[in-house]
């Protein structure tokens, strides 16, 4: 088997869950349908995906831009792969924003639901700023791509 970097495991497995989202016939306004069509991805795409959305999503407009684009339903599985991959920092600082957009401690589908048509008050989205600037702060501590790359090389290994 070839040796991938980091970054190029990442970018294949990343390309083909989106292209079996592209694919795959749901209706993005069904939250259910979303997010059943999310878990058919293989272990390692829906880590990949989850964790890049996330990435992005904080990157581009921060934990508001997360929580109002859907991906927010995601959140409790982005913490469990963010510890799984050893980014512990990280994960704190997605559990610390679930209550601040998730104040009735909902769970599961109810939760799920709830996040898919959120739409933020200013005060949460103000709270929502403080896990922004931990998060941007993070980038030399605890470097994403490496933590996952590395993990997924372990597993890439376990799997041949």
């Amino acid at each position: 088997m070839e040796s991938l970097s980091n970054r190029a495991l990442i970018s294949r497995l990343y390309s083909s869950a989106e292209q079996q989202l592209e694919d795959a016939k749901y209706d993005a306004e069904n939250w259910s349908q979303w997010y059943g069509v999310v878990q058919e991805l293989t272990g390692p795409e829906k880590m990949v995906f989850v964790i890049v959305k996330l990435n992005q999503a904080v990157t581009n407009g921060g934990f508001v831009e997360f929580y109002e684009t859907t991906y927010g339903i995601f959140a409790p599985e982005i913490i469990h792969v963010l510890n799984e991959i050893k980014a512990t920092s990280s994960a704190e600082i997605v559990s610390n924003s679930l209550p601040i957009v998730n104040p009735n401690g909902l769970l599961d589908d109810e939760y799920k639901a709830f996040v898919f048509n959120l739409k933020l008050t200013e005060e949460q989205r103000a709270q929502l700023y403080t896990s922004d600037i931990r998060y941007d702060q993070l980038h030399d501590q605890e470097n994403l791509e490496d933590l996952l790359g590395n993990y997924l090389q372990v597993i890439a290994k376990d799997l041949v």
